[in-house]
């Protein structure tokens, strides 16, 4: 609908304006999604950080640091995860491409390790409508 994509730009655009100026202002950003909304799917969280590089110009390894290791840390639960340290959760995915040179690699996996459990090629059931509408802002 006209009406959903103009509001859905607005709020990208807002987004994108918010995260400049908190990181202008030293304010710390961490990424998330919101998986109640139609159009974000659960596992498509490689887009945030993606966009978040596109639009707001961060560097690739800064995006998934706030994906990772700085929103563990604003969580209070920094101790427990988000970095790869002998002593925590060693949840994590392999890709067969570097992401730190081109944040896609994350949208294809090739291993999930999570809670212990490896999970080889994971079988991902996609959405192509949502992903074909959100490619165009790649």
């Amino acid at each position: 609908m006209p009406c959903d994509k103009y509001n859905g730009n607005i709020v990208f655009k807002g987004i994108i304006d918010c995260a400049k100026a908190a990181l202008a202002n030293d304010i710390p950003v961490v990424l998330g999604n919101d998986v109640g909304c139609p159009w974000i799917t659960q596992y498509d969280f490689w887009r945030e950080l993606y966009y978040f590089h596109k639009y707001v110009g961060v560097s690739n390894s800064f995006a998934i640091y706030t994906a990772t290791k700085r929103s563990a840390e604003l969580a209070g639960i920094g101790h427990i995860t988000g970095s790869i340290e002998k002593g925590k959760s060693a949840d994590m995915i392999v890709t067969a491409k570097n992401p730190l040179k081109d944040l896609r690699a994350l949208r294809n996996l090739e291993m999930v390790i999570a809670k212990g459990s490896l999970f080889d090629h994971p079988k991902i059931k996609k959405r192509k409508q949502v992903e074909k509408e959100l490619d165009k802002f790649l």
